[in-house]
């Protein structure tokens, strides 16, 4: 009996003590600092790594696998013709890991093996780790209380071309779940669509992007490379344009690029479709409204909010005076439009055997966003 009670106050005694604290949960970022010092170092500055337990971690860059698939391409002609391509299928950013003789161990997704990183120093705001090259990754806990889920009601993300094979597609998501998708290029699915997206999904999706100050984030960033792929985000409030952000060769904090990322390849996880014709049945480039006295600069994810408002228009006979013709480039691809005329609520679109038709908005486009006017 006397045994048994000491073996109670002993298992009771090490059942209070605390458990060792893992300094690996949390938040990895690379140290902006060092970017303040003018560092640039495209391999160090995109990993980051968010520790959410014991066992599960975010890799922020994401795993891929390359897919064989077709590539629908619109030659000048204008017929269709399929190529045969290789497409980047997403496996998301999560991963087991461990921790081993010093040793941080994850999961690699789209290789199927262990990656090993030396932890060289941890703390609760400092993680140096070490690859296999001996190259050192300088990461900083980042502590983020920002959360705001009233700037912005939905939010376009637009991905153009770049060297390998990149996705090029546009997607639209709102806080309703309503999502479109195009694709135009090196994508797993080419087909264009509409659907409902599950609540989880949307809470999931803005979640990532409510805790992001998106105004104070600049405008455009760029990296010092070229054929890199380019990516525009414009947030929407109540059909407003509130900002739009351009990055190239995801030069963005790694937290915006894994938000944004994460959008352009939600289409490969939609089930239900409904499939949906566009106006714009190509990759537009260099879009902007001009007439003799300006020029004003519209980005492709802004172009696509444009696109969906004249899906929903409604076609009339009403004449109007053009203030700016919608000009852009197919580059290769063959033509569809002879001109596209605008005062920014009316669009009258000349084809190429000269019929047209004028589709009218209900508002003022141009007007309204006022950021595109900004623009020369």
């Amino acid at each position: 009996m006397k045994n048994i009670f000491f073996l109670l106050i002993f298992i009771f005694f090490f059942s209070c003590e605390e458990k060792e604290e893992n300094l690996l949960i949390g938040n990895w970022c690379f140290d902006e600092q060092l970017k303040n010092e003018g560092y640039d170092s495209f391999d160090e500055e995109i990993f980051g790594l968010n520790v959410l337990n014991d066992s599960i971690l975010e890799y922020k860059f994401g795993f891929y696998e390359d897919v064989p698939t077709l590539m629908k391409v619109i030659h000048f002609d204008r017929k269709n013709l399929n190529m045969k391509i290789n497409a980047k299928r997403f496996l998301g950013t999560k991963t087991k890991y461990k921790v081993k003789d010093s040793t941080l161990l994850f999961w690699d997704k789209s290789g199927s093996f262990w990656v090993e990183y030396k932890i060289k120093k941890v703390n609760q705001k400092n993680l140096i780790l070490e690859d296999q090259n001996q190259t050192e990754y300088n990461l900083v806990k980042k502590e983020n209380n920002y959360n705001n889920s009233t700037l912005y009601d939905a939010i376009v993300v637009d991905r153009e071309g770049g060297f390998g094979c990149c996705g090029i597609n546009t997607t639209y998501i709102n806080r309703k779940g309503e999502m479109y998708f195009k694709g135009l290029g090196y994508n797993t699915n080419e087909n264009d669509f509409k659907t409902q997206l599950d609540l989880k999904t949307v809470t999931q999706i803005f979640d990532n992007f409510d805790k992001i100050d998106i105004l104070k984030m600049d405008d455009s960033y760029n990296r010092s490379v070229t054929d890199a792929q380019s990516n525009t985000i414009s947030f929407i409030k109540n059909g407003k344009i509130v900002k739009s952000i351009q990055d190239y060769a995801n030069k963005a904090p790694l937290d915006f690029f894994a938000a944004y990322n994460e959008i352009s390849y939600l289409y490969q996880e939609v089930k239900k479709k409904n499939d949906t014709v566009f106006l714009f049945d190509n990759r537009i480039h260099f879009p902007s409204f001009e007439n003799k006295k300006v020029q004003n600069k519209i980005y492709n994810s802004e172009l696509f909010l444009l696109e969906l408002e004249l899906i929903k228009g409604k076609v009339c006979d009403i004449s109007f005076k053009p203030k700016y013709r919608l000009n852009f480039s197919y580059l290769n691809q063959g033509f569809l439009f002879n001109k596209i005329e605008t005062d920014g609520r009316y669009y009258k679109f000349i084809y190429k055997n000269n019929s047209s038709k004028t589709i009218d908005i209900g508002y003022n486009f141009i007007e309204v966003n006022s950021i595109i006017k900004s623009r020369q």
